[in-house]
């Protein structure tokens, strides 16, 4: 990601684990600290997801956030995604293991530019 601004490397946002057969993929991203709380990392993961579910269109959509980086979880909910489940112990970071929190977005879900309404 390059901000608008004045072209500066911010970081990314990216789809893994693709798999066209059960039509799913996994969102990640990554911002500079300085980048944080501007709201780059959610407007990215939006215009990615709207080509994932238009383009690629996917079914499905996960994300996972260590517990500990609240901000993280916060954009994951302000696109939809609902909290699915803990993965216990699956990341060590800073020399420290942690938990992660995978979340889930179905293509029915999405709703690319108001507040989502979950169905389940």
């Amino acid at each position: 990601m390059d901000r608008d601004s004045d072209g500066a490397f911010i970081g990314w946002c990216h789809l893994s684990k693709w798999d066209p057969n059960y039509r799913s993929a996994s969102l990640g991203y990554c911002l500079t600290e300085a980048s944080w709380g501007h709201g780059y990392a959610a407007e990215a993961a939006r215009a990615l997801l709207q080509w994932a579910f238009d383009t690629l269109d996917l079914n499905r959509v996960q994300a996972e956030a260590d517990t500990r980086n609240i901000a993280s979880v916060r954009v994951l909910e302000k696109l939809g995604f609902v909290r699915e489940g803990t993965l216990r112990e699956d990341c060590v970071v800073n020399g420290q293991v942690s938990d992660s929190w995978v979340f889930g977005l179905l293509k029915r879900e999405w709703q690319p530019s108001s507040h989502p309404v979950h169905t389940r």
